[in-house]
């Protein structure tokens, strides 16, 4: 796994995570969008999937 802690954008609709810059981000709207400091493992063990667009 992965433990290093990251920034990570989530979709609280859609249940995904994003790198900050993914290009998809800015698609999200405010009020399903969270910025987050955790663990990639942690997003996983939480019931979301990474974005197969940026791939985090």
């Amino acid at each position: 796994g992965n433990s290093l802690e990251m920034t990570y954008i989530l979709n609280n609709n859609s249940l995904k995570f994003h790198y900050p810059d993914c290009k998809s981000v800015p698609k999200i709207k405010d009020k399903n969008k969270e910025e987050v400091r955790t663990t990639r493992d942690e997003l996983i063990k939480r019931g979301y999937e990474p974005c197969k667009i940026c791939n985090p």
